[in-house]
């Protein structure tokens, strides 16, 4: 302990030392630097019919549902739903009773072999808000369209001339989850306002998720809503989407194919 108490000592009497001998301090040369710019001029983004970047969810070639456009691609815009999976339910007896059916989860370009086929993933639908803007809020909402009040469903009965329909129908969406795309994932907007689970009646409009980000610097991007996962046991994404059908229709069930139309909307003004 002594030993080092006197080199701290004589350290200390020696920097002291040369203190004192330095020659007394010479005045600075004159700064010479200047300041010189570098700037990058950033114009609006222009959009074509389709997103060719890509996004959250893999480009489809096989299952997605944007039944007004190419359904293999994903729409672009400055502000829109880009796309959507197409929600396959289990096959049922055509029956007079009550009917539940899960939707299928969803795959992605099969049989690809350029790395782009995903054997399986939970339904989504996937939209993009790129406006320059500082208060971004925004609403996705979804409706199940019966269009004349006789039933969502429809089946074209080609071999009796005549359109079937089921009415009453409603779709429960649950296991909700928000995911951005790699470009933006810092820029993810605050999950408090998606909705856990999504109730569709007829011709019922639905929130599914609501953003609220005034002056934040959030929420700009590509984002998808998946419902259930493929991965996790307690959200299977088998039991994620359910379709239920009542008793007793005007209008009995046949074999047959029966579509609706579910319309999502990405609206500025919140319900």
């Amino acid at each position: 302990m002594k030993l080092t108490h006197k080199l701290c000592g004589a350290a200390l009497l020696a920097v002291l030392g040369v203190a004192a001998a330095a020659p007394a301090a010479t005045k600075a040369a004159p700064d010479h630097s200047k300041a010189g710019e570098g700037e990058i001029q950033f114009t609006k983004a222009t959009y074509g019919s389709y997103d060719s970047t890509g996004g959250v969810v893999p480009p489809d070639t096989s299952s997605q549902s944007t039944t007004d456009t190419d359904p293999t691609k994903l729409l672009d815009g400055e502000f829109v739903v880009q796309g959507m999976s197409k929600l396959v339910f289990t096959e049922q007896q055509a029956t007079t009773g009550a009917i539940k059916s899960w939707a299928k989860p969803t795959t992605a370009n099969d049989g690809a072999t350029d790395g782009s086929e995903v054997k399986r993933r939970a339904n989504w639908v996937q939209f993009k808000d790129d406006r320059l803007v500082d208060d971004r809020t925004y609403e996705l909402s979804a409706t199940l369209v019966d269009p004349d009040g006789k039933g969502a469903f429809e089946f074209d009965d080609t071999a009796n001339n005549k359109k079937r329909r089921i009415a009453g129908a409603t779709i429960d969406y649950k296991n909700t989850d928000l995911v951005a795309h790699e470009d933006n994932v810092s820029l993810m907007p605050s999950t408090s306002g998606l909705q856990p689970t999504l109730h569709l009646a007829e011709n019922t409009r639905e929130k599914l998720f609501t953003a609220n980000e005034n002056n934040t610097g959030k929420g700009r991007g590509k984002y998808a809503v998946y419902f259930g996962d493929t991965l996790n046991p307690a959200k299977l994404d088998s039991e994620s989407i359910e379709l239920s059908i009542p008793a007793n229709q005007a209008d009995d069930i046949r074999n047959g194919k029966y579509v609706a139309t579910i319309l999502w909307t990405l609206s500025e003004t919140p319900m």
